[in-house]
């Protein structure tokens, strides 16, 4: 199927749209205005839209069609904060090209995917307008990136005995080969505050003979946390970690790219110790660990100030697996500081809704998708059994029944949540191609087993299932 050049240009003018929108959630930035902009495009685009109280944001929803296979689709229009602007080289909300990619916060995550995805939508219905043989479900939500804490009651309340066969999560990626990678699962995420005052106020630094450093203390705590080679020392940390089945070890035996490979596209120099070729991906993909995201606390100001301060903080994340619950892991760490001598050190929690999810590989499915999705890069298809990162995944696996199915094109450059981040734009125009095909690679599919005499139920576990 080729792509027709309206297509992409109307993709384009919508995807500057979009990004123009600094529906910032965790400021709470015109996350109304972009959620009417998305019911908008879906509503013109031939779904039934509606809009839906959130916590922080709207939810949308779209849907259209019927019948014995359900797909839900699922992004989020909401994005992180632009961060410093002297770091990015243009205006973060003006979608600027350069070098043969696009610019723009959100562009990547996830306001370029869902255009994608809607644009191959267009293009397949202009070539196929009669009625639409399964469901489809379209879910946005404006909350993704402040831990989704209105998803699952949401998804509760308004789909409460909805069962979905495939879920086409948020994002997938490009590997710095150039080849697709389909997600099958994805990490929890535990993120917690750590606060520690030992004084009033901050005093004369001469007095740290007598008085402790609440800064020495938080490095002291954190340090205690893990060791070099990255493996978490809290008690109990690994125990009830489902085990991995053969299919999914078998996958990250190899990986599709180097160790190398990824350093360059990220920017990482200093590697944990023990990380190899041979155990980085399998580490990226099931192992847990805990990062610091900040430490705050003291002067950081020009030149020297002696002060002892009164008080540090620090922001952590726990990336977790499946079996591993956010709300253990707390308790756990609680009983390590204690146990430590740092029953001083408050500890709060920030997001614990995130759990870890993977969907068999062996899924017939996947190979569906894999294939049309090989055809249209020219490459062959990766599956990754889970993502380094996380996602509100598991509410869609557990409460739908659905398999995961995460194709797009974030690339190992994209910058997200960064400053400068980007999408390739041939990689872009190959996703609205491959999404098109999929739409109707399913309705083809679907069409002729009801045709060769099948009944509807028959149908709902057919090969492409």
């Amino acid at each position: 199927m080729s792509i027709d050049a309206q297509i992409l240009a109307t993709a384009r003018r919508e995807l500057a749209e979009l990004v123009a929108i600094p529906s910032v959630s965790a400021r709470g930035q015109e996350l109304d205005t972009c959620a009417m902009k998305i019911a908008a495009l879906l509503a013109e685009a031939g779904f039934e839209t509606g809009l839906h109280e959130g916590a922080i944001g709207p939810f949308v929803v779209a849907e259209a069609g019927a019948g014995p296979f359900t797909l839900v689709i699922y992004n989020h229009y909401d994005v992180q904060p632009e961060g410093p602007l002297d770091r990015w080289t243009a205006p973060p909300f003006v979608l600027a090209e350069r070098d043969g990619r696009l610019f723009g916060r959100g562009v990547a995550d996830d306001k370029g995917e869902f255009v994608s995805r809607l644009a191959g939508w267009n293009l397949f219905r202009s070539r196929f307008p009669e009625p639409l043989p399964y469901r489809v479900v379209w879910i946005l939500e404006g909350e993704e990136e402040v831990g989704s804490p209105s998803l699952s009651g949401f998804l509760a309340s308004r789909f409460p005995d909805l069962k979905s066969d495939l879920c086409w999560w948020e994002y997938g990626e490009i590997d710095t080969t150039g080849r697709p990678v389909i997600l099958l699962g994805f990490k929890g995420l535990l993120a917690v505050e750590l606060s520690c005052r030992t004084s009033a106020a901050d005093l004369h630094s001469s007095l740290g003979v007598v008085f402790d450093n609440p800064l020495w203390r938080m490095a002291s705590a954190i340090a205690s946390l893990r060791d070099e080679a990255g493996r978490v020392l809290i008690n109990g940390f690994y125990e009830g970690i489902e085990p991995v089945d053969a299919t999914t070890r078998h996958l990250v035996e190899r990986s599709p790219f180097s160790l190398d490979d990824l350093g360059r596209s990220t920017g990482g120099t200093k590697r944990l110790r023990d990380v190899t070729d041979a155990n980085f991906y399998g580490r990226m993909n099931l192992a847990p660990c805990v990062n610091v995201n900040g430490i705050h606390g003291g002067y950081g100001g020009e030149g020297s100030m002696t002060v002892l301060p009164c008080s540090a903080i620090a922001k952590l994340d726990f990336r977790l697996v499946p079996g591993q619950s956010p709300e253990t892991i707390v308790r756990l760490l609680r009983q390590h500081l204690d146990a430590k001598g740092f029953v001083d050190i408050e500890l709060t929690v920030h997001d614990a809704e995130l759990r870890g999810v993977r969907s068999a590989p062996d899924n017939p499915i996947i190979a569906f998708g894999a294939e049309l999705l090989g055809k249209w890069f020219g490459l062959e298809v990766v599956l990754q059994p889970s993502a380094a990162g996380s996602g509100p995944a598991h509410h869609f696996v557990r409460q739908f029944g659905a398999t995961l199915f995460g194709a797009g094109i974030t690339h190992h450059g994209s910058r997200l949540h960064s400053s400068d981040e980007n999408i390739v734009i041939a990689q872009f125009e190959k996703m609205v191609g491959f999404s098109a095909s999929f739409f109707e690679a399913l309705t083809r599919e679907i069409l002729s087993l009801t045709d060769a005499g099948r009944s509807k139920k028959e149908a709902a576990a057919c090969s492409i299932r």
